[in-house]
């Protein structure tokens, strides 16, 4: 299924939620709130055993991974390469954004914008059999200033 990203707003409240949910073609039981609730409470990208880890024991693990394909296939959260060998997920959000993590410690930095729409334009141009872009991912590798201090 390949569905256009459903925009997210900065706050959400329960109500909210449910909306996006609809939105998606999804039933808002208990369950899906609490594992958007958790996503939209953590500033960084998640792996699906951290979302789990987060929920307690009352979730059935193989749920989770389920709805987390559908919120991925109705374009409500995106996956997040963080190199970690296991993909990460975030609330899909219009408001452009990248990471920067630190290769040493993990730490992960937003980076809003990234000014590649004259990029897009090249890229489909130079494409034989592209018409359009839809989604794009953008991580930055290097060395926060805390691990920068302590050099190795």
């Amino acid at each position: 299924m390949d569905r256009m990203p459903i925009q997210v707003k900065n706050t959400f409240n329960p109500v909210e939620l449910r909306g996006l949910l609809r939105t998606g073609g999804l039933k808002a039981t208990r369950s899906r709130l609490a594992i958007l609730g958790v996503m939209r409470r953590t500033k960084h990208p998640l792996s699906p055993q951290e979302i789990i880890e987060r929920l307690g024991k009352s979730f059935d693990q193989a749920t989770i991974y389920r709805f987390i394909k559908k919120l991925q296939a109705r374009g409500i959260i995106r996956q997040i390469d963080l190199r970690h060998n296991h993909a990460h997920y975030e609330l899909f959000d219009l408001n452009d954004h990248h990471h920067l993590i630190c290769m040493r410690c993990g730490r992960i930095e937003d980076v809003s914008g990234c000014e590649i729409e004259d990029a897009y334009n090249a890229i489909l141009r130079s494409a034989k059999d592209f018409s359009e872009i839809r989604q794009h991912s953008l991580e930055f590798y290097g060395i926060c200033r805390n691990c920068g201090k302590h050099k190795a």
